[in-house]
């Protein structure tokens, strides 16, 4: 690392220009199409209204109403925010890093508000591989998102050897961040850098050949970002069938692959971002808050991923239970109807772990109630008894809207606490969701906690559910629709929304801000809590919108680890920085279409970089009918998904799998595959809870050096041991799926598939390979080089758990292959009682002479680990043949019944071992 002195002295030129950035500028005219942001918001623009308003004219040569062009590119839009620039001064090395302040030249810019004048700035080397950059107001505090909500962690001192250094340049002020083994630039603060109280622009210089993945939440159909498109993060009740705009959750965060090593930035920031991202540029435009980067150095993408999630807390683990198959449906019209349901999943020899509950359940849509007629409690209570001696479970939803009702004890308790939101006037707000006339509690208020537990412990009182799924937590609000009403009263009741909402202060900053982020609803405050509103601390909505269903995220975590005392399974639809810590997510409405069913590959690939690895889509889809085709093909994709639940609208067509005969026949093929996985899938967990690594993952983050890898979107991998390839295409019957260079073998029936190893004079390094794919087949292949710890397919994860286990082996061309696993109750809190193993296999000796196979535990504070039985250990390659001589199992000779060798398979199978899951393993063939 250079000094600090080398670094001031042989500071760099930012930018592929010699403008200084402390010329000063009123901005720039010279603007790409995509970058224009409109300038007027009104009707009948002209050149002169626009160009006495200080704004840019330039008419698009297109269709055009009232001057914007068809292509929805603005005639009269804002001059490029060139501030004047800062320079720097007063350096000073810390224990971490350094710090100096920032004061700016000249008078700034008045486009948005005021530069702020001074501000500091801080580099803090939070580890080897991760520096932060944090850039305020140096006189006033500013809001930023708090430690009591996005937990991180800190650095006490500057590591030694740091694989990552920063360098800046005083006058004008710059800095980049680089890597120090190649010297990449990872963060190259580009010269528009503005720092105003509402307006905040934070560009970066990319290399144009970069590939940048991240920045949620969107459907999409491609994995990659595109160059001349700006991604809003701003949380929004907007369906998942809604491609290309801001969805339920907000993550400032990006991954870049360049020639093959991987990097990170993320902006931990909850005001309304556009980032828009051009061939060579990308450039954050937050409407608060402040700058609070931070650069993580890779350089694989999976170590990127490790250092995110050591910043902003490694995902939880969830129950066992959780990783089976989930039933669920909005319009279940009684419980004995769901009773139905699950009876007939039974009949069909469909796996079924988990009933859940829409809001049908309750009694008008109140939480924490059941509806008297539909769902008498005692009839509920009878059901859920039943699931749990079956080895099943209950999980019914809960709004965050607390229903306006006299006596009802949640909307009474949260009264007497007065921990509802607030509007402009100081008046609990009241909002509209599916009760009608609500308040929504203030998850950041003391009193909230305690609230939450309380009724979340008299709801289990009566009837004791296994997990919460908590919706409409952007927040939802039905009424609103123009977002120009600060302060909502009681109105026409036969209208849709029956609040009538009305403007008191036009002049409010929060609700109409200098700056409108490209929100796909219009004005922030559409459909939500105006940004006006408050939280406790008089804290404005317009700072913690995006943190609302985090809040309920953590606050539900805590209530059922304190009611059940066990690992607690929530699952929500709105997300922020951190979720993976708390809660599980689904990408909430979409669509039965076979873009949706595309694109639910792409936004689990995502969350798994987000590092909420819990993550699945509505299989089948949720908004329109699906068909036969569409919903087979849907659960071969979807028992896959970490979180795997078939759920759909009300007043859509049913669609329970056992519907029929192809999808039943679908399902139990790629269900039973899933099961048989679950101890692997569940190790993967494991191993991102203590490790920060994902559990699905796109072929790139296995290949990062592979440039076609880089192109797939279809397929996804499990750890870096399963590789999936489905059918997406509505008839088709095969799938041309692309494996990269090593061993493949079949998973369904332990054989050996490809030899994709790269091939001098080849153009690729891995091989495209037709498959065959009838409806009902699942294309699931094992990477050459695993060991997978799996267990028997049942019609639970209770009745899974009690099967015998198979270790299969997988060589790979240099004839090794590793794995581990981690055992325990599925259920415990702390991790204090479980089990890890260790596999490893080699051939050793000359040609195909033999191997080696050793199972070694590393840990075990499991009681129960040795009632699980190991009775079988398959090894594949493509060299193997079957053993002449000995084979033996901890130095005992094995009989020959115990030895099988199919030699069109490549498998050698030892079977009957009698073996525990904790004992020691060394098994030899020769």
């Amino acid at each position: 690392m250079k000094s600090l002195a080398y670094i001031v002295s042989s500071a760099f030129v930012l930018g592929t220009t010699a403008t200084s950035l402390a010329k000063v500028k009123s901005g720039s005219c010279s603007l790409s199409n995509n970058v224009k942001v409109d300038c007027g918001n009104f009707d009948g623009v002209d050149q002169q209204s626009c160009e006495t308003k200080g704004c840019c004219w330039s008419p698009v040569e297109s269709n055009y109403e009232q001057g914007l062009s068809s292509a929805g590119i603005p005639w009269c839009f804002y001059p490029t925010q060139v501030a004047t620039g800062y320079t720097l001064h007063e350096v000073v090395e810390t224990e971490t890093g350094f710090k100096a302040i920032l004061k700016l030249n000249g008078e700034g810019t008045s486009v948005y508000g005021s530069d702020v004048q001074t501000l500091s700035f801080e580099v803090v080397y939070e580890n080897e591989d991760t520096v932060r950059v944090k850039i305020t107001d140096a006189n006033n505090a500013r809001w930023e998102v708090p430690e009591s909500v996005v937990k991180r962690t800190h650095a006490t001192k500057k590591p030694a050897n740091s694989n990552i250094e920063v360098a800046y340049t005083a006058a004008p002020f710059g800095f980049e961040v680089v890597r120090v083994s190649d010297g990449k630039s990872l963060f190259k603060l580009g010269e528009t850098f503005t720092f105003k109280d509402q307006y905040l622009e934070i560009p970066t210089f990319i290399d144009p050949s970069a590939t940048t993945f991240g920045l949620g939440e969107s459907t999409r159909l491609n994995h990659a970002l595109q160059p001349g498109h700006t991604y809003t993060m701003w949380a929004a009740d907007i369906g998942a069938e809604t491609f290309n705009v801001n969805l339920y959750g907000a993550y400032p965060y990006y991954v870049q692959i360049v020639d093959g090593k991987a990097h990170g930035v993320m902006l931990m920031n909850s005001n309304g971002i556009d980032a828009s991202l051009e061939q060579n540029s990308m450039t954050f435009k937050a409407n608060g808050g402040i700058v609070d980067l931070y650069v993580f150095n890779g350089p694989t993408p999976e170590d990127v991923v490790r250092q995110y999630t050591g910043i902003v807390g490694r995902p939880t683990m969830f129950p066992y239970w959780s990783l089976g198959f989930h039933n669920c449906k909005w319009g279940y019209s009684s419980v004995y109807e769901v009773e139905e349901i699950v009876a007939n999943y039974s009949k069909a020899n469909i796996p079924l772990d988990t009933q859940w509950m829409d809001i049908d359940y309750m009694q008008s849509y109140r939480d924490f109630t059941y509806d008297a007629k539909n769902f008498p409690i005692s009839e509920v209570q009878s059901f859920v008894s039943k699931l749990h001696e079956n080895g099943q479970r209950f999980v019914p939803i809960v709004d965050p809207g607390i229903m306006v009702y006299p006596g009802y004890d949640a909307y009474e308790k949260g009264l007497t606490l007065d921990l509802y939101i607030k509007d402009i006037q100081g008046k609990n707000y009241l909002a509209q969701v599916w009760p009608g006339q609500v308040y929504f509690p203030d998850f950041l208020h003391p009193s909230a906690q305690d609230y939450w537990t309380e009724q979340i412990r008299n709801f289990l009182a009566i009837t004791p559910v296994d997990g919460l799924w908590i919706d409409m937590n952007e927040p939802s609000n039905f009424c609103n629709n123009d977002g120009n009403g600060q302060v909502c009263v009681a109105g026409d009741a036969s209208q849709k929304c029956v609040l009538d909402c009305k403007t008191v202060d036009p002049t409010n900053t929060y609700d109409f801000p200098p700056y409108m982020i490209a929100n796909a609803h219009g004005k922030m405050s559409v459909r939500t809590v105006p940004m006006s509103a408050t939280q406790y601390g008089n804290v404005s909505v317009y700072n913690t919108h995006n943190l609302y269903g985090l809040t309920e995220q953590i606050a539900t975590n805590r209530a059922l680890r304190t009611v059940h005392g066990t690992r607690p399974f929530v699952l929500s639809r709105s997300s922020f920085i951190s979720t993976g810590v708390h809660s599980a997510k689904w990408t909430g409405d979409n669509a039965a279409t076979w873009d949706d069913l595309k694109s639910s590959i792409i936004s689990m690939l995502d969350f798994n970089l987000f590092g909420v690895p819990m993550i699945g889509s509505d299989i089948c889809g949720f908004y329109g009918d699906t068909n036969e085709e569409l919903c087979a093909r849907w659960i071969e994709v979807g028992a896959f998904y970490p979180f795997s639940r078939d759920h759909n609208a009300i007043g859509v067509v049913p669609q329970e799998l056992y519907l029929w005969d192809s999808v039943t026949d679908a399902a139990k093929s790629a269900l039973g595959l899933r099961y048989q996985a679950l101890p692997f899938l569940y190790s993967l967990f494991y191993a991102a809870e203590t490790t920060g690594s994902t559990v699905v993952r796109a072929l790139w983050a296995n290949f990062p050096s592979d440039t076609t890898a880089l192109t797939i979107q279809s397929q996804f991998m499990w750890g870096n041991g399963l590789l999936f390839s489905p059918v997406l295409d509505q008839g088709a019957t095969s799938v041309k799926a692309y494996f990269p260079s090593g061993y493949w073998y079949n998973f369904a029936d332990r054989s050996f598939f490809l030899d994709a190893t790269n091939k001098a004079g080849t153009s690729e390094t891995g091989v495209w390979q037709v498959l065959d794919t009838p409806l009902t087949a699942t294309n699931v292949h094992v990477r050459g080089g695993s060991v997978l710890p799996l267990q028997e397919a049942a019609m639970t994860t209770t009745a899974a758990r009690a099967t015998p286990f198979t270790l299969l082996v997988a060589l790979c061309p240099g004839g090794k292959a590793f794995g581990s696993l981690f055992w325990d109750d599925g259920m415990e809190l702390a991790h204090e009682n479980f089990l890890t193993v260790d596999y490893q296999a080699q051939l050793v000796g000359e040609g195909v002479a033999g191997g080696i196979f050793r199972s070694t535990v590393t840990h075990n504070s499991f009681a129960g680990a040795s009632q699980f039985k190991v009775d079988k250990v398959v090894v594949m390659g493509p060299t193997l043949q079957k053993p002449t001589l000995v084979s033996t199992l901890n130095a005992k000779f094995l009989t020959e019944s115990q030895i099988a060798f199919d030699e069109t398979k490549k498998a050698l199978t030892f079977s009957n071992l009698d073996l525990t899951l904790d004992q020691q393993i060394v098994l030899t063939w020769n």
